[in-house]
């Protein structure tokens, strides 16, 4: 088969000099290897952890605000009552324990990704997450039941969750891993669990201890606790800040500097916003102070449209400035959870953390369309967001609630129409620069399809890295391009010089990705056995071309022969023949007509059913071919047992010189093949130069680019018509 072309737009440079290139290489190279940092990538895992909370969590909130809303008069104040205690209850078991879940989540992901290669003291993951947990109980260690939610929820506790999960861990995973803070113990107990936590024990309690030293010093010295402290100190900056344009800026862009590093900026930013919004109630617009504008509604309903990030601007960008489908796919997805800005969907999925293609837009658009809507406000254009809604109250409606005006949901539009305009770029930029790697992981996907660890089983989807994930998502696109036209069949000519006229064609697969252009067929074939639907790829192939060769009757010779390749899978099936046939009968095709042309590799060890399918076919007139002879270990007795037609000479073998072994092998093949009674057809005839040789070794009949490249079924039918003789 011949692979064809991957369409790639061009990268765009990192800049107009040599030095600015490097220096754009080395900033994202440098994130890059930052975002794959163990510590920042457990982070991420932990925050994700919680991503079903959140969700479920945020509907809750949703549904509890639309009881507040005038349409809900209409319901019995009993049912009322009834759906916000049971949100009420959802949202304190989900934000509730979204700190408890981070406390877990990232000592058991750092443990993982720290294990070394050759692990002389292993450590059970779950170990480091229950040693972390007792450390954050006992930092934290509130003394009512009102503190320890405030602990353990979203909004108040992941600032401390963070810090102990962090130092906890790393404390402990490093001390575990030294033998002078391991127990020495081997074959003990029943269960080789046992023996793991009683290893770490000496570890465990010294980090445990030294937490607990922390929290004593802390009450000794009459300090607040983690969590209070936490809090005081990233509000500390905001303390004395009067209320401006430049206030909403900075917290904007601070918050979301902490989302792009992995953390949770709104929540690590409560007591900052709870600073801000104090500060602005307590100007005197009358006493010549400046109308408040800051309220607990202003962010989440001019930045945070979609969640922080204004993601729901980037959603609008993905969807018409982003061809790709699994970018697309993810962005339909994300747009739900969008509507009542909950973004983590596509802060993770796409990701947005430390992504340096989407670092400006990202941390820059929620403070520009926070500077609309504050300008907006300050000079009389929309009233001040002054009702309190929900945060997960959807974009445009929230305007309008939150200050009573129309004018809201104008300002709102803007700002929408605003960010999308920012992301615009960014998107196209960001899909040019995946079409790079993409084409890149292409080529991976090739060598890996075209070698021998192919036919061992070895899936293009288990690849690791890019070349992976590329494989996953055109995989997922191949189950949906099987019934398109998108799969289609070129054929090439095959030509018998003696005869001067074109004898067959061979079928060749063609896939036209709507993205990625024509993708090679040993990956288009690959990825139908990692996905289990080779079966429904061949009998495509095999229905495509025996339409077409039914359509070229009265056009063509009477005996043109149409070759089709056929893989393993389909051969191993026990219904294989009784398939062929029904296809030849429905499609209207005599099965002399037809050949099937099965891999060396496929003979070397043919199941019972598939040599009985294959002498049944032979024996109703549908000739056998035997494709990429010469280069692999078939043996006289697989070509006496197998019911063959025509032997198709490896196209490695057609770089020959003067007395040299490749030449020595062609010969002893025509030869073999003539005693034997088969066709032998030459593949890979490239070069003029290339014929004669073949001539003088007794070669008849050829197939490759020097008579014709795999053309469409219109083009390849005046090429046979245009040539009832190729001259030598």
């Amino acid at each position: 088969m011949q692979p064809g072309p991957v369409s790639v737009s061009a990268v765009p440079d990192a800049g107009n000099t040599r030095s600015s290139g490097r220096q754009s290489f080395s900033i994202v190279e440098m994130m890059g290897r930052f975002a794959a940092w163990p510590l920042m990538t457990a982070l991420r895992r932990a925050l994700l952890l919680s991503l079903p909370l959140v969700l479920v969590g945020a509907f809750a909130l949703f549904i509890s605000a639309l009881t507040s809303l005038p349409i809900a008069a209409a319901l019995p104040v009993e049912t009322v009552g009834t759906i916000r205690a049971v949100c009420d209850v959802v949202v304190q078991g989900t934000f509730g324990l979204v700190a408890l879940v981070v406390v877990i989540g990232f000592p058991y992901s750092f443990a993982s990704l720290t294990k070394p290669a050759v692990d002389r003291h292993p450590v059970n993951p779950a170990s480091a997450s229950i040693v972390a947990l007792s450390c954050f109980f006992i930092v934290v260690a509130p003394d009512t039941l009102d503190h320890w939610k405030e602990a353990l929820s979203s909004s108040r506790g992941l600032p401390a969750a963070l810090v102990v999960a962090v130092g906890a861990s790393c404390l402990f995973l490093y001390l575990a891993r030294r033998s002078l803070f391991r127990f020495r113990l081997s074959g003990f107990g029943a269960d080789p669990l046992v023996g793991d936590l009683l290893c770490i024990l000496p570890a465990a309690v010294v980090t445990i201890a030294a937490f607990a030293t922390i929290r004593q010093v802390q009450l000794d010295l009459g300090g607040p606790d983690l969590t209070t402290a936490l809090s005081a100190a990233i509000s500390a900056p905001f303390v004395d800040a009067k209320p401006s344009a430049f206030l909403a800026v900075s917290y904007t862009l601070l918050s979301q500097v902490i989302w792009f590093l992995g953390g949770h900026g709104a929540n690590m930013m409560g007591p900052v916003l709870q600073q801000i919004v104090t500060s602005a109630s307590m100007v005197d617009p009358g006493a010549g102070g400046q109308t408040q504008v800051i309220t607990w509604s202003f962010f989440s309903v001019y930045s945070g449209l979609g969640g922080s990030g204004s993601t729901l601007c980037l959603i609008i960008a993905l969807l018409f400035a982003d061809r790709e489908p699994s970018v697309r796919r993810l962005a339909w997805l994300s747009l739900l959870p969008a509507l009542i800005n909950v973004n983590e969907p596509l802060v993770f999925g796409l990701p947005l953390i430390l992504n340096p293609i989407y670092a400006i837009p990202f941390i820059l658009t929620p403070a520009i369309l926070a500077l609309l809507g504050y300008f907006a406000t300050l000079i009389g254009f929309v009233p001040v967001a002054s009702h309190a809604v929900s945060w997960t109250m959807p974009p445009l409606l929230s305007g309008y609630l939150t200050t009573g005006s129309p004018a809201g949901t104008v300002v709102q539009l803007m700002a929408l129409a605003a960010g999308t305009l920012i992301y615009w770029p960014f998107v196209r930029i960001a899909a040019r620069v995946r079409l790079a790697a993409n084409a890149k992981a292409m080529q991976t996907l090739l060598d890996a399809a075209e070698s021998d660890e192919i036919v061992q089983g070895y899936r293009l989807i288990d690849l690791p890295g890019t070349a992976g994930r590329f494989a996953s998502a055109l995989a997922s696109d191949l189950n949906d391009a099987l019934g398109s036209d998108r799969i289609y069949l070129h054929y090439q000519p095959q030509v018998c010089i003696d005869e001067r006229r074109v004898f067959g064609v061979e079928a060749l697969l063609r896939w036209n990705h709507e993205v990625y252009g024509l993708i090679p067929p040993s990956v288009t074939v690959a990825l139908a056995e990692d996905m289990g639907v080779i079966d429904q790829l061949g009998e495509r192939v095999l229905r495509l071309a025996c339409r077409q060769r039914a359509a070229w009757r009265g056009f063509v010779p009477a005996d043109l022969i149409v070759s089709v390749n056929i893989s393993p899978h389909q051969l191993r099936k026990a219904d294989f023949d009784r398939t062929v046939l029904k296809i030849l009968d429905e499609e209207g095709l005599a099965p002399d007509l037809l050949e099937l042309e099965i891999t060396e590799s496929t003979s070397l060890t043919p199941a019972v059913q598939a040599l009985g399918a294959l002498l049944r076919l032979r024996s109703v007139g549908v000739r056998i071919a035997l494709d990429d002879f010469g280069m692999g270990h078939t043996s006289l007795h697989y070509l006496r047992e197998l019911p063959l037609d025509t032997l198709k000479i490896d196209r490695s073998l057609t770089f020959t010189s003067q007395g040299d072994l490749n030449e020595h092998v062609i010969r002893s093949i025509i030869a073999l093949s003539r005693t034997l009674g088969l066709r032998a057809v030459v593949e890979g005839i490239e070069q003029p130069e290339q014929l004669p040789k073949f001539i003088d070794l007794g070669c008849g009949r050829f197939q490759g680019y020097l008579f014709s490249q795999p053309l469409g079924s219109g083009p390849c039918l005046d090429y046979i018509r245009a040539n009832t003789g190729v001259a030598a």
